[in-house]
């Protein structure tokens, strides 16, 4: 799925809309370098009025319904079509807007094009029932290939351009198409065409990445069911995003030999194909909500943690909660109100939350049914708009339980619940312990882990009101007990449990930045680098005027940060980090509790070179950076927590 919502360039429509049956026959001529498309559509139109709107820069030459000329007013086009449906044959041409890393509604230049769908590139209806069918037929000129979603039909090259022919005859979405100077690498896996489209140097990563696709395509099979589409394609961008399209996914070049890449976004793209792609979300319902990123970092991203080992899995889940341990209770919202990663604090709720949700159902009805739910859902919606509601259901079909109160209170509330072990009292045969959780209560089930002379035993509190007291007998002599040891829970972390990290500044719309330098180039890149850090736009001041409390951001050249700190009695740059680098990134909080981000650079070039990756690193504690590249980094260690107790 996208990582960011496409605009619909304006994009309106008139009742009734269409219905089942509206189809494309695009005939497009795309020249990227000149940023040149010319297209002609014949449009397969239901019965009824309706009111189609191109993209602007689109200018419409012709426009016949059966034949008849129809008017046109601008980019809009509407249109009446009689009963048992008509053709609307378009002709429009027109330039592109250049490519850039803001090019979220489509562009094209010398390093390519890209028109994803929902953007006006070809007319579009909206309050659509379903998506179109449609067929595309594509030429480009040398050194140029196209590749557009749907599947492959024909393709041929000759020494002046790339012709190639798709289609997609079922409810999946409008067609995305994008071109470049790529070479094509393709593998048949099984009937699917798997492919990549790299530049040059790239061309040695592709048979890696078509055996992982292989690979990954055939085990989330093997779980869920048939994927759902003809091929799977992996396109190098030039611009720096990573997005999922129906049987492709669109991946910034420079990222491409990373590890991450190949290790978990891959992966995760691909389930998409399944999630969001294969099931649409749908925005209706019992709980609305998008649902299909939660799923898919579950399914994928958490399942490769899971393959490494459950030391990874639970760094994974720890990571998850100190994220939300950093979002303000201001930028917290109900699960409900999830739609598209559009910043951080969305990410941690609608990624890591809803992951986390899918963690504890599994623990809650067991594996066997969590993956007959999973079948069940797949089974009954594919190609169809499901909600939180229609998951619930395939669950509890599965399991025969009533998962209503389960959802209900992880998809409706705002928050998380959280733990405090009041008591706890060791006996020759058990422990006695008391357990209270903060309002409203939730139903959970807490693990709880007794270390005893005969080693370690797991055992389950079920906690559905403020407080309980329970006894939990042993077959050997306690030695220590720890509630919820392994962050199974989706809970607010406990004081200790939680060290410092970036985002407990990058997140707080309240958070004070101090730029530590004199005027000139390096006042500039502390600033440009306090508007990458922050989710939202900073509020830079002077030390002065940095409020007592609120958290702070010290960003700047060396000697100036040492000083700003020591004046105003702030922790200084740890011994650990001291002299090393080019840049050295900490957090710490102060004895009143105020979280405190520095960053310390050798000079402007340093600050400079941290524009682009530092913002990435939210959920480390401190870096260490030569140029642009972070050479150490690390997570401050935790504090004693206070739901664990030693009977010694």
């Amino acid at each position: 799925m996208r990582t960011f919502l496409l605009a619909l360039l304006g994009i309106v429509a008139a009742a009734p809309g269409w219905a089942a049956g509206l189809h494309h026959d695009l005939t497009v001529t795309l020249d990227p370098a000149a940023r040149r498309l010319e297209v002609e559509d014949r449009l397969r139109l239901p019965a009824g009025t309706h009111r189609l709107m191109l993209a602007p820069g689109l200018t419409v030459g012709e426009a016949l319904l059966d034949g008849k000329s129809v008017a046109v007013r601008g980019n809009a086009l509407p249109v009446t079509v009689p009963e048992g449906g008509g053709e609307l044959r378009l002709r429009y041409a027109g330039t592109l807007p250049p490519l850039t890393p803001e090019s979220r509604g489509g562009g094209g230049g010398q390093e390519g094009a890209y028109l994803p769908a929902g953007t006006g590139w070809i007319p579009t209806l909206e309050s659509a029932e379903s998506p179109p069918s449609w067929r595309l037929s594509v030429r480009v000129p040398a050194p140029f290939v196209a590749v557009a979603t749907g599947r492959l039909l024909e393709e041929a090259r000759d020494g002046a351009g790339y012709t190639a022919t798709f289609a997609e005859d079922r409810s999946v979405e409008e067609p995305s198409l994008f071109a470049g100077a790529w070479q094509v690498t393709e593998r048949m896996h099984d009937g699917l065409r798997l492919r990549t489209y790299f530049h040059p140097e790239q061309a040695a990563l592709a048979e890696e990445y078509l055996d992982l696709s292989a690979r990954t395509i055939d085990s989330q099979a093997a779980r869920i069911g048939a994927y759902p589409f003809a091929g799977f394609a992996i396109l190098s961008a030039p611009l720096p995003v990573g997005l999922g399209f129906p049987g492709l996914t669109y991946i910034g070049r420079q990222v491409m030999p990373l590890p991450f890449i190949r290790a978990q976004s891959l992966p995760h793209e691909i389930l998409h194909n399944w999630w969001g792609n294969g099931v649409r979300v749908g925005d209706g319902g019992v709980w609305p909500g998008n649902w299909s990123e939660g799923l898919t970092t579950f399914m994928a991203d958490y399942a490769a943690a899971e393959a490494r080992g459950e030391d990874a899995a639970q760094a994974m889940r720890l990571d998850w909660l100190r994220d939300y341990a950093a979002l303000p209770a201001g930028r917290d919202s109900a699960l409900t109100d999830f739609r598209a990663k559009v910043h951080d604090a969305a990410q941690i709720v609608g990624y890591g939350k809803a992951a986390m949700l899918f963690h504890m159902l599994r623990a809650e009805i067991g594996s066997d049914a969590f993956d007959a739910g999973i079948r069940r859902f797949w089974e009954g919606k594919r190609f169809q708009d499901a909600g939180w509601d229609e998951l619930r259901r395939a669950f509890a079909a599965a399991s025969g339980r009533d998962l209503g109160p389960f959802f209900e209170q992880w998809l409706t509330r705002v928050g998380a619940p959280t733990l405090e072990l009041v008591q706890a009292r060791a006996n020759g045969d058990g422990v006695a312990l008391t357990l209270r959780q903060g309002e409203p209560a939730y139903g959970l089930t807490v693990p709880v882990e007794v270390r005893t002379v005969a080693g370690t035993e797991r055992h389950e509190v079920r906690f559905d009101e403020r407080e309980a007291t329970v006894t939990i007998p042993t077959a050997a002599v306690p030695r220590a007990l720890a509630v919820d040891p392994g962050f199974d829970l989706f809970r607010r972390l406990a004081p200790g449990e939680a060290p410092p990290t970036l985002r407990d500044v990058t997140l707080d719309h309240a958070a004070t930045t101090v730029i530590a330098t004199a005027d000139g180039p390096a006042a500039e890149a502390a600033r440009k680098l306090a508007e990458r850090l922050a989710d939202g736009k900073p509020r830079i001041a002077s030390a002065d005027r940095a409020g007592p409390a609120a958290p702070l951001a010290v960003i700047g050249t060396a000697g100036e940060v040492d000083r700003l700190l020591a004046r105003l009695d702030l922790p200084p740059l740890p011994d650990s980090l001291k002299g090393r680098g080019t840049a050295r990134v900490w957090t710490a909080r102060t004895a009143q509790g105020r979280p405190l981000l520095a960053v310390a650079a050798d000079d402007a070039a340093a600050l400079q070179a941290l524009l682009r990756p530092l913002p990435h690193y939210g959920r480390q504690s401190w870096l260490v950076f030569e140029g642009p590249r972070a050479v150490d980094r690390g997570v401050w260690p935790a504090g004693d927590s206070p739901l664990r107790v030693s009977f010694e």
